[in-house]
């Protein structure tokens, strides 16, 4: 019986040991002012010493005032992060993506994986958000750039602002039944017609919306998985957009369900993100 009860005894403690050796580490998890592997991390000085704070996720807004994300420790300790890191240090196996708005958008300082690095001028003490992973987008259209720029009218593939009329959007002028790819992988959240229109969630919590399509041109149904790439629908100027030059409109807001049921100057103030440089970014991609 004793021997039995010590085999018992040591087989609890081998499983023990193991589920301590699985269980992730506590400090990895933890903002603590150490910046551990895993961890993305944001420093007040231009060479990744100092004050810093350490992150696992990405991060919408880094917030001001009471709450906000803040330094760790150093001189800087309790300082508002949100457009005051200087460098930083991505200790995360992905490429992390530092915004100089809140919710992803407007301007931003691709870091790979390992990189030690002062922040590019796009968001050098004028930073606000980041993402963890990929968050790259596919151009939205089949087509070269030659297309786009020789279109009357013409998309503002240039400008590091969306040139929407009313909000942060952007309207992309292409010939009727030019192909409408996803520029996210992610789900379908909706599909809808008069005009021809979907909503793509991604795994950053960005919803994207695609509308003025083709009636009938649409391939993709409710609750889809797509790729970046899978074939959505055609270029068209049906409904809302009747008598306009033919083009897709997309938009983006992060962290909501659906799209806000809003047009033209309705839109201002509900939170629209500025996508023009992600959009140009991966419009010069195009052969």
């Amino acid at each position: 019986m004793k021997k039995r009860l010590l085999g018992i005894l040591g087989a609890a403690i081998a499983v023990t040991g193991l589920l301590i050796g699985l269980a992730p580490s506590a400090t990895a998890a933890a903002r603590n002012g150490v910046c551990e592997s895993g961890e993305f991390c944001l420093y007040y000085n231009d060479t990744s010493t100092g004050s810093l704070v350490d992150m696992i996720n990405s991060q919408p807004d880094y917030g001001t005032g009471a709450g906000c994300i803040a330094f760790e420790n150093g001189a800087q300790a309790g300082k508002c992060v949100k457009n005051a890191a200087g460098s930083v240090w991505n200790r995360t196996s992905s490429p992390v993506f530092v915004f100089y708005s809140s919710d992803y958008g407007s301007t931003y300082d691709q870091i790979p994986a390992g990189a030690k690095v002062k922040l590019n001028a796009n968001t050098y003490k004028d930073n606000a958000s980041h993402i963890i992973g990929n968050a790259s987008l596919r151009f939205p259209l089949n087509v070269t750039q030659a297309q786009i720029k020789n279109h009357s009218p013409a998309w503002c593939w240039d400008s590091k602002t969306n040139c929407h009329h009313d909000y942060n959007a952007a309207d992309i002028f292409a010939s009727t039944g030019t192909t409408v790819v996803s520029p996210v992988s992610g789900t379908i959240k909706s599909v809808g017609s008069n005009p021809a229109r979907v909503t793509i969630k991604d795994s950053f919590g960005r919803l994207w919306y695609l509308t003025h399509m083709l009636d009938g041109s649409l391939a993709v149904r409710d609750e889809q998985a797509v790729s970046k790439g899978t074939v959505i629908g055609q270029v068209g100027n049906s409904a809302d957009a009747a008598g306009t030059s033919p083009h897709l409109h997309i938009d983006m807001r992060v962290g909501v369900s659906e799209r806000a049921s809003c047009s033209g100057s309705g839109c201002a103030g509900l939170g629209f993100v500025n996508n023009q440089p992600l959009l140009r970014t991966a419009f010069l991609e195009r052969p």
